[in-house]
């Protein structure tokens, strides 16, 4: 360890920070805008590049302004990458609390660095701040980070605070105040080489972080209506299935409601588009409001949603169409003088039924038998074989 060039370490560092900076920034780009904190994680790992550009240039310039702009920079980069740490969870940023911390820290390895020329002071200042920053930044993804990316920076997060916090007492019996930077030691070598080796594993980290959210977000709008928020059609329809699978192996009854919104037309036609859709996202959390939380809520199509009520008899399935209908009936008219009731067709499994869609289609039935007896009530069908008429478009 003792043989390793500290200077070349310092370069591939700068190197690593412009090329992942680089990526992270030009990704940006390409990224849904719900997914925030990518600029300032790859402003963080450019500003770290310029940190080991002054670090390596203390021969072209007075080595105490190498060491001052280069610890600003470090600090400042390091803040960076928090912050969009911060952002990415969608939680408040206090810049005003870390730009303090790292103004005061600033300061002191000012005065080591000019006033009173200490190399020792510096590394146990610079060390001991940003062991307080990294044991943030830890204790961030600790709280809200979920799955192998966050777990992984997590750990890249926590090793390197504890090096931070091992170098901060090493330099009390490792360093001089004379000390150069770059003079080798087994100790500060590890030190350097960790650092630059963490620094590229929390970039690839973060990278990770922003990748499993974007695969959670198109997972989720392959499942969910975006403008309600409930299921899609597809994958109750898929749950449907496999309820249907289960009583056939083992007898538990369930039932589906189909809900249409009477006269939706008319508000479309009356209030606009814009008012139409409120009325579906009012009427979508009122549907949730008294289903249990078992129970599958879906957008079927249009101003229709369809309920799946696992281990449902259909009387309890009538009492509970019963109550989604006053729910939705109760809901406040917006705007005034648009009031929104509902129409709602039950029906359980059968014996014979071989296919869940045997199940939705009469629940239609049961719909359209309900609009046909003035709209604004549940109606079940009893009769489990289908009659040969159907609803009029």
């Amino acid at each position: 360890m003792s043989g390793i060039d500290l200077r070349t370490i310092n370069l591939v560092t700068g190197l690593m920070c412009v090329v992942m900076g680089t990526v992270i920034l030009g990704m940006r780009r390409n990224f849904p805008s719900s997914i925030q904190g990518l600029g300032l994680w790859g402003l963080g790992a450019l500003l770290g590049m310029l940190a080991s550009a002054f670090y390596g240039a203390e021969r072209l310039m007075p080595p105490s302004l190498a060491a001052i702009g280069g610890n600003a920079l470090a600090l400042t980069a390091c803040g960076l990458m928090y912050f969009g740490t911060q952002r990415f969870y969608a939680q408040q940023v206090h810049w005003q609390r870390w730009a303090g911390v790292g103004a005061i820290s600033l300061c002191g390895l000012t005065y080591f660095a000019v006033v009173h020329p200490d190399y020792q002071m510096r590394v146990a200042l610079f060390t001991a701040t940003l062991a307080g920053l990294f044991a943030a930044h830890a204790r961030l993804l600790w709280r809200q980070g979920r799955g192998f990316a966050a777990r992984f920076t997590l750990v890249v997060m926590g090793l390197q605070t504890l090096i931070f916090v091992a170098r901060c007492v090493a330099a009390f019996w490792l360093d001089q105040a004379s000390t150069h930077r770059f003079a080798a030691s087994t100790i500060h070598n590890a030190y350097f080489v960790s650092f630059s080796f963490m620094v590229l594993l929390f970039l690839v980290g973060v990278l990770l972080m922003a990748s499993e959210r974007v695969r959670a977000e198109f997972e989720h709008m392959a499942t969910f209506d975006s403008l309600t928020g409930a299921l899609n059609r597809r994958v109750l329809l898929l749950a449907g299935d496999q309820e249907l699978l289960r009583w056939q192996r083992h007898a538990h009854p369930f039932a589906v409601l189909l809900i249409d919104i009477d006269h939706f037309k008319q508000i479309n036609d009356q209030h606009g588009h814009l008012v139409g859709d409120q009325v579906l996202k009012r009427l979508a959390a009122a549907l949730r409001q008294p289903l249990r939380k078992t129970d599958l809520l879906a957008r079927y199509g249009g101003e229709e949603f369809l309920v799946l009520l696992p281990v449902t008899d259909e009387a309890t399935a009538r009492e509970l169409g019963e109550r989604v209908r006053a729910a939705v009936q109760a809901m406040p008219s917006d705007p005034p003088g648009c009031p929104c009731t509902i129409s709602v067709g039950v029906s359980g499994v059968h014996e014979g039924d071989t296919t869940f869609d045997q199940l939705v289609a009469r629940a239609d039935l049961a719909l359209y038998q309900a609009k046909n007896a003035g709209r604004n009530r549940v109606v079940m069908m009893d009769n489990p074989t289908l009659p040969s008429h159907g609803r009029t478009p």
